[in-house]
């Protein structure tokens, strides 16, 4: 009895195997190979741009089995989600063409381009590059005399750095670079603080920095020097502090530089407010 089961169990164990090699060869299907042209006019790695430049990619995808399935392209902004911004349907073994991408963003932005292309037979293989926006070199404008108000009083609390303009309660929170961060709390106290409505970042610099942000290039590369420290808000306001702010609008150039002139504490009315100058593209 005991060498008829074993008999028995040889066939299924032939069977097992047989079946094991077949999935293996299924797993094992050729992903395609994809590159990028390179040559004069191309970009085919990572690069710096200026927003509204137009970048040429040149696309080259090669099935290793019997065809392609299709091309897409996707991007992401600063290590955000990614999104699909171009795709197309692929029935031959082979494609080439060229993708022009009009950069859109703001200064001090990193965009990554990933080009994925799809098999027919469910593999798929990607290529990925950046592009790091940089800004055209102008000399900066300046402001005076502006300032944000108490949140919890009567004047403005909020306001708009690309325009130059207080923003109410109301407003669109969008346009909201900075907001005064003080708390509803019984009784109220001046915070000294500010905060956005867009996701705008704050990080303190020196005197001299403001005194040698007078051109774009100046005040990008100190951007890119303390954007690692930047948070979305800041605290302890005093006079004499000078303020890098990258704003969350979708601006061309959205990166300001704010020297605070006086910081006016007022008794039980909540005019409390911050009085500034700040240079920016304006």
């Amino acid at each position: 009895m005991k060498h008829l089961l074993f008999a028995m169990a040889i066939p299924a164990l032939v069977f097992l195997t047989a079946c094991s090699d077949s999935g293996s060869d299924g797993d094992s299907a050729p992903k395609p190979t994809l590159s990028f042209q390179t040559g004069a006019g191309f970009t085919s790695a990572n690069t710096k741009s200026s927003v509204d430049s137009t970048l040429k990619i040149g696309v080259i995808a090669q099935s290793n089995d019997a065809k392609l399935a299709k091309i897409s392209i996707s991007l992401s902004t600063n290590g955000g989600t990614s999104g699909v911004i171009f795709d197309t349907t692929i029935t031959s073994k082979s494609t080439a063409f060229t993708y022009k991408y009009k950069v859109q963003g703001t200064v001090g932005d990193i965009l990554k381009l990933t080009v994925k292309a799809e098999d027919a037979n469910g593999t798929s293989a990607e290529q990925s590059l950046t592009i790091d926006i940089e800004p055209a070199n102008f000399v900066m404008g300046v402001q005076q005399n502006q300032r944000v108000y108490n949140l919890q009083g009567p004047n403005p609390g909020a306001y708009d750095l690309t325009k130059s303009v207080n923003k109410l309660s109301t407003d669109n929170p969008q346009e909201k670079d900075i907001i005064d961060g003080t708390p509803t709390t019984t009784p109220i106290v001046f915070s000294k603080s500010w905060t956005s409505g867009n996701g705008s970042k704050f990080v303190k610099v020196t005197a001299n920095d403001y005194t040698l942000s007078v051109t774009s290039a100046y005040v990008y590369n100190l951007w890119k020097n303390n954007a690692a420290n930047a948070t979305s808000t800041i605290s302890n306001i005093a006079k004499g502090d000078v303020i890098l702010v990258k704003s969350g609008q979708s601006v061309p150039f959205g990166i300001y530089i704010i020297k605070i002139t006086d910081v006016i504490n007022t008794a039980s009315d909540n005019l409390d407010n911050i009085l500034f100058e700040y240079r920016g593209d304006i």
